[in-house]
């Protein structure tokens, strides 16, 4: 990753006090001083003093005074006081598995950061101060008609609840500590998100639990200092679920809910595989983290002291929109918060043209709310989803913007998808680039359109999985279109993972001109009926092109066209493999299969609920695919 540098030159923005109130960022956050006007717009952008961090008696040596370089500007500041010191976007190289992110925010780091606006009035545009760092949470709770966004040509203005940590001594080793005055919930060296100390170490990830049950974990471990800490365990290859440990005796854990509704809340029980974070003792690898005491500790990457490039937050979001109605965020990035924007509940949320960047919990939360509208915004490190409507939902266009490294950075973590729209109804997803995602790359539901998208990279934390994922649990018909997608990588290496899903009773879907490459498997419909595919190109994917699982008692499998297709087969990787509980004869009636182009020298061209098939076999026993043509490489 190259080292990214903000220009420092900021050009400041001439405010026009005759038409807008501006909001004086008073010292520590206080009473704005008010400007009434005839209009109803804000600009914020009087600069306030850094408030000094709450200093902790120093109970470490000293190491030598520290000048480090963050964003291009280097910084030196006194023990125990919060530094200029800001978070940018920077940009990553522009290939596959890194997409270009979008250039940094500009920002002036020589000028202290300014208070958030507060008190808000429906119907305002709350223009913030080009280049310029805002500490806290934006407080749009409820309000309508609101218009956030950035004035000026000095760089997109930057919103954040975290703030610069200072005052580093040597704890021991290459392990520093330094005064916080709040729970930290992430933190950050120059811009890369750190985990939390955890046991075991990042070369196992997993220890597996002797016993365990709903509020309980056994196992022998080496510190039974744990209370406090969170347990992470995997109940299933496709989920990922937290504890948080209250007491430890006798070799087991007494555990109880984190309320944190990133997670499922998927029972405990049996001989799962688990880690636990949180504590001093657990930091003991580079880039890592924990808080004891009043102090927070680090060990940097590269083993120097951390002064000057660490940015730690708060357990609280960049905006708070929730409940609210008509909101546009335009044109300005949020760094290190838990949500990006947290609009639960929200109606007609606009993000337009928006960075958001290490967020502890996702980059946009919509879920209970509808009409949201995403369009070039650049998403890159949530620690679960992206873009989260887990219920709710109805008529979102996510569109031209660049997602990565969704569920997929630090230690591994529960994620639904990197946009995750469970229930939405008639949303549109167009012209995307989602790489890095930790799961699923794009969950859609009913009456959706998804088309043009690029998902890279997929499966990575979790499996049982798709690149582009829908279902329909309660068999209604979905009318959705996946179309135009080029899908690849996705779990190259798994065996449930595939670049198109048709997850439980898919019916009534499309699957047109998409290209499935370098994955698992190229799409599975499971239990799905009524789908056409048809005009599309699977390549080098590693086990199936096509898998249709029949699974259960009912004969549900029927009617899907496969037609018009394209399949390129080398070594041994199966066009179709297809199966049912039924047994053999109920195959034959899963679909139709006409005008398809086969390119294979291998002798085995499908699987055929266990039995290996030759393409004139395959003929045969289905009396399909008699227009279909196989040519040999």
């Amino acid at each position: 990753m190259p080292t990214f540098q903000a220009p420092v030159t900021l050009k400041r923005l001439a405010l026009a006090t005759s038409t807008s109130v501006l909001l004086a960022a008073c010292g520590g956050g206080a009473d704005n001083g008010l400007a009434t006007s005839a209009s109803n717009d804000v600009s914020a952008g009087r600069p306030q003093t850094a408030a000094n961090a709450t200093a902790a008696n120093a109970v470490d040596s000293p190491s030598a005074p520290s000048t480090a370089t963050t964003g291009g500007v280097a910084n030196s500041t006194p023990s125990g006081t919060t530094s200029s010191v800001v978070p940018v976007v920077p940009v990553a190289p522009a290939e596959p598995a890194e997409p270009a992110a979008p250039a940094a925010p500009t920002q002036n780091t020589s000028l202290p950061p300014l208070a958030m606006p507060s008190s808000i009035a429906n119907g305002s545009t709350v223009q913030l101060e080009c280049g310029r760092l805002y500490q806290g949470t934006l407080d749009l709770r409820g309000k309508s008609n609101v218009v956030v966004n950035t004035v000026g040509n000095c760089g997109k203005a930057v919103l954040s609840p975290g703030q610069a940590i200072n005052g580093w001594v040597r704890h021991q080793g290459n392990i520093y500590s330094a005064p916080v005055g709040f729970d930290v919930a992430q933190v950050s060296i120059s811009e890369q998100p750190l985990p939390k100390a955890h046991w075991p170490s990042a070369t196992q990830v997993w220890a597996r639990a002797n016993a365990s049950s709903q509020s309980s974990l056994s196992y022998g471990m080496p510190n039974a200092d744990l209370v406090g800490a969170t347990l992470i365990f995997k109940p299933y290859v496709w989920a990922i679920e937290a504890r948080r440990i209250t007491a430890y005796s006798g070799n087991t854990m007494s555990l109880a809910s984190t309320g944190n509704v990133n997670f499922g809340g998927y029972a405990l029980g049996g001989q799962v595989d688990f880690y636990v974070e949180g504590k001093l003792w657990m930091l003991d690898e580079p880039g890592e983290w924990a808080v004891s005491n009043g102090r927070l500790y680090v060990w940097a990457p590269d083993g120097l002291s951390p002064e000057g490039r660490v940015w730690a937050s708060p357990d609280k979001d960049g905006i708070d929109a929730s409940d609210s109605q008509a909101i546009t965020v335009d044109g300005v990035a949020i760094s290190g918060a838990a949500n990006g924007i947290n609009a639960t509940g929200a109606v007609n949320l606009h993000v337009l043209n928006v960075d958001i960047r290490n967020s502890s919990g996702n980059g946009i939360l919509n879920s209970g709310g509808s009409g949201l509208r995403v369009d070039a915004a650049a998403i890159r490190n949530s620690r679960h989803d992206a873009i989260a409507l887990k219920w709710g939902g109805g008529g979102e266009r996510i569109t031209n913007s660049t997602i990565d490294a969704s569920g997929s950075y630090g230690m591994p973590t529960n994620s639904h998808a990197a946009i995750n729209l469970t229930l939405s109804d008639s949303a549109v997803v167009e012209n995307n680039r989602v790489t890095n995602s930790g799961y699923i790359g794009i969950r859609v539901f009913r009456n959706a359109v998804v088309s043009g998208n690029t998902v890279d990279g997929a499966c990575r934390t979790l499996t049982d999985c798709g690149g582009i994922f829908t279902s329909s649990p309660e068999r209604t018909v979905l009318n959705t279109r996946i179309e135009n997608n080029l899908v690849r990588n996705v779990g190259p290496e798994q065996i449930l993972a595939w670049g198109i899903y048709l997850g439980d009773y898919a019916n009534g879907t499309s699957v047109s001109g998409n290209t499935v490459t370098g994955s698992g498997n190229g799409m599975e419909i499971l239990n799905g009926y009524d789908n056409t595919v048809s005009g599309n190109v699977f390549a080098q994917n590693t086990q199936a092109h096509v898998q249709i699982v029949e699974a259960g008692a009912s004969s549900v499998v029927r009617n899907n066209a496969f037609n018009s297709n394209a399949f390129s087969i080398t070594g041994r990787q199966e066009i179709y493999r297809i199966s049912s509980d039924l047994g053999t004869s109920a195959v034959a009636r899963f679909g139709t299969y006409s005008g398809n182009r086969y390119t294979s020298t291998s002798s085995i061209f499908a699987n055929f609920n266990g039995e290996a098939l030759s393409f004139t076999q395959w003929q045969s026993r289905t009396g399909q695919d008699g227009n279909s043509v196989l040519n040999a490489h």
